[in-house]
């Protein structure tokens, strides 16, 4: 009989065993700049090292900015909290401003405002990568020569152009991080014989791996002799360190001796023969960012066993190490990548080991088989951009919150250790507007260390879309700022956005506006959208001397070409307005606010009622701007109501009933928008009292009730009402006002039909 394994594999929280993670990359074909010869070849070489020294490498040729966006996305996703991580970068670099640019394929630089769009940013690259790192080392092989040496261009937060520079300048890298560069600060590098690898990549190939025992500034040293040497003296390799202990570069252990354990008392069974262990295992596990399977190897592990990983795994990273005594832990990390959620499920992931067991004169291998099968949690609610997800997501509009809501309970139930889990149990709640709940399983989310979690803490505390007499989550912009920092230093573009936005919009100092700015664009490097828009919308509409209104369009069209609908809304004010060096055009306008209300957008249906009733658009009536702002107050738009209840009163009161005029009134004010509830108290203050009634007992009908509509309202009106406040979770007092009574029953309407919170 074969002895069970004490448990089956399980995922488990990141640890010091977390595999380290590589980006090389090499462009050599540009498209408007001057190629290079060697790049490519160079990139390949490195890449080929890392993956020796166990290194989980994405690699990446002759990228775009789109496509480096996404290599730093993924990568990003894959590092591990401690882990070590290394960048290597071989194509054209230039410095503008205080900073060191790396040019992607794309890159073309004829206008002034190109630059975010067509090169990345090395600080703000070590940032990002580096914050959940243990450690990083940065490698360039660049600064060959200088392919935009006219390029005057936007580099910082003010309109000031700066020239661009061949080389490299120095800059301050984040703590233990250890920056090398293939020649000194402002010169160039040689590009080797065509074929061949440059002068400096040679040499790290080469020393690297003849130098496993040597730390990395040891092996360095030797490279900068060799290259010296190699190019007549001429090239001088360089490196700026903060590294607070010696880091190696060497190839991955892939075999494990176990101890023998200290004597103890123990009711386990004695470990089984080798004889016993199947040649094959094949395990289902849930997809998870670190798996342990160790637990299904360990009934046949024994003091002096060895095991060794024989075959690695093609979709993933092994690694062994021996726990407390004789205990074995073989981790298992998935290479994940970003995947939209498809609606049919079903996502499943298939990798493969072999492993070798050895005790005394007797060997088996074993073939592991994985089946990692995405949890429903993650299906439904997994987040873009979260540095600890599993790479599956659903913008919020997409996520259908009841079905989130049931799957995530179902996945912290079984793993409550698991941050990401009560993370997205708080995405499905905040949606549904139960926002205390969602304020306590992003707390849960916190304490366990998920990052992602700060941002989502954070905003309840400050934002204004919450009614603080009524939801106890206090307005706190200290703990906020302070969950925000730490998101930032573990590498977060949420937070870096949500702090970012702020500092740059409410800062009175140019130190500060400047650290938002710098917050936002390194949101930016990684095709943060929100961060796009902000940007767009700070340049176009700031109102200070720092608007640069073509600037701010640059920034909108890339917003608004990856899809995210705040940056078309925007688009379409200005193509509403003019601007930014844009003629007036309503019916592009028109055709920007209405994708944006296709997918979601709570302002844009507002935006195309009232361009019908100023006039703007010919050939459309009262009757389809009161659609388009009726879809808007069911989004939480209160102007929607105000503006939607005057249309039906003032030109639609021979096909509107003045009391469903009233209704979108009451709904108008019970929304989070002073200047909007006081435009249809107003309104209100204008009609009827029997009409007024008859709005109230409308939106109670609505709900269920069977309450008759006769503009009547008397007792049986006044206990249907307490009776839903009841349920709706609402003090079930009743006012005596008719405009107060509506209020209440638009209030419990709310409350039962909860506006999507997290799309404002």
């Amino acid at each position: 009989m074969l002895p069970a394994a004490a448990q089956a594999a399980y995922e488990t929280r990141e640890g010091s065993a977390a595999p380290e993670t590589a980006i090389v990359i090499g462009i050599q074909d540009y498209d408007h700049v001057s190629d290079l010869t060697n790049t490519r070849k160079d990139a390949e070489a490195m890449a080929e090292m890392l993956k020796t020294f166990g290194y989980t490498v994405f690699e990446g040729y002759d990228l775009d900015k789109r496509g480096f966006e996404a290599l730093l996305r993924q990568a990003a996703l894959n590092i591990r909290e401690g882990s070590q991580v290394f960048f290597y970068y071989a194509g054209h670099g230039i410095q503008l401003g205080r900073r060191n640019y790396l040019l992607t394929s794309d890159a073309e630089l004829s206008g002034i405002h190109d630059l975010p769009f067509q090169s990345v940013t090395l600080d703000r690259v070590s940032a990002i990568l580096g914050g959940k790192a243990g450690s990083q080392i940065l490698m360039l092989d660049s600064c060959r020569d200088n392919p935009v040496p006219q390029a005057k261009l936007n580099a910082e937060v003010g309109a000031q152009l700066y020239e661009a520079r061949e080389g490299f300048d120095v800059f301050r890298p984040p703590l233990n991080t250890l920056v090398a560069f293939s020649t000194s600060p402002g010169a160039t590098a040689l590009d080797g014989e065509p074929g061949s690898n440059s002068p400096y990549t040679a040499s790290v190939v080469r020393h690297f791996p003849n130098n496993p025992e040597e730390d990395a500034m040891t092996v360095l040293a030797a490279i900068r002799s060799d290259v010296y040497s190699a190019t007549g003296n001429t090239q001088v390799p360089w490196e700026s360190s903060t590294l607070m202990q010696k880091i190696y570069l060497r190839p991955a252990e892939r075999s494990l001796n176990i101890a023998a354990a200290e004597p103890a008392a123990t009711t386990e069974p004695a470990p089984a023969s080798l004889d016993q262990i199947p040649a094959e295992l094949s395990l289902k596990v849930p997809l998870g960012r670190a798996l342990e399977l160790a637990p299904e190897i360990s009934p046949y592990v024994q003091a002096g066993t060895k095991v060794s990983i024989v075959e690695t795994p093609s979709a993933g990273v092994t690694s062994l190490r021996s726990g407390e005594g004789s205990a074995l832990s073989l981790s298992y990390a998935p290479k994940l990548s970003e995947l939209p959620a498809r609606k049919d499920g079903g996502q499943v992931r298939k990798d493969r080991m072999v492993l070798r067991l050895a005790q005394a004169d007797t060997v088996r291998d074993v073939t592991v088989n994985l089946e990692m099968i995405a949890r429903q949690c993650d299906l439904e609610a997994g987040d873009l951009l979260d540095p600890q997800g599993v790479g599956l997501f659903r913008f919020p509009n997409e996520i259908d919150l009841k079905a989130a809501e049931t799957a995530c309970r179902e996945a912290v139930d079984a793993a409550p250790d698991l941050g990401r889990l009560h993370y997205q149990l708080g995405r499905a709640l905040q949606g549904q507007g139960r926002l205390i709940e969602a304020y306590e399983a992003f707390e849960k989310a916190v304490e366990l260390g998920h990052i992602r979690a700060y941002n989502a803490v954070a905003y309840l505390h400050v934002t204004p879309n919450v009614d603080r007499e009524t939801v106890p989550i206090p307005y706190n912009p200290d703990k906020a700022f302070a969950l925000w920092d730490k998101g930032i230093e573990a590498g977060d573009p949420f937070s870096m956005h949500a702090r970012g936005k702020r500092l740059l919009r409410k800062s009175s100092t140019p130190e500060e506006k400047q650290r938002g700015y710098d917050l936002l664009s390194r949101a930016v490097e990684l095709g943060h959208t929100y961060s796009m828009n902000e940007l767009g919308y700070f340049f176009l509409w700031s109102g200070d001397e720092l608007a640069q209104p073509e600037r701010g369009l640059t920034y909108l069209e890339a917003s608004a070409g990856r899809g995210d609908i705040y940056g078309t809304a925007n688009l379409g004010y200005v193509y509403r307005d003019g601007g930014a060096g844009k003629p007036v055009d309503k019916e592009k306008a028109r055709a920007l606010f209405a994708e944006a209300a296709q997918l979601g957008h709570p302002h844009a249906p507002g935006e195309i009622g009232r361009m019908i009733m100023n006039g703007d658009l010919p050939g459309s009536d009262a009757a389809e701007a009161l659609e388009w702002y009726d879809m808007g107050l069911s989004r939480g738009d209160a102007w929607g109501g105000a503006n939607g209840a005057w249309v039906a009163l003032n030109r639609l009161s021979d096909r509107v009933p003045a009391h469903a005029a009233a209704v979108r009134a009451g709904k108008a004010m019970a929304l989070n928008d002073p200047d909007a509830r006081a435009a249809a108290r107003e309104l209100l203050a204008g009609m009827t009292g029997a009409d007024i009634a008859a709005a109230t007992q409308s939106v109670l009908r609505g709900l269920g009730s069977g309450i008759a509509v006769d503009g009547q309202f008397g007792p049986a009106s006044r206990r249907e009402l307490e009776d839903w406040a009841r349920k709706a979770g609402l003090p079930a007092t009743v006012p005596e006002d008719a405009v107060d009574q509506l209020q209440l029953a638009a209030q419990v309407h709310f409350a039962l039909n909860p506006i999507r919170q997290d799309l404002f």
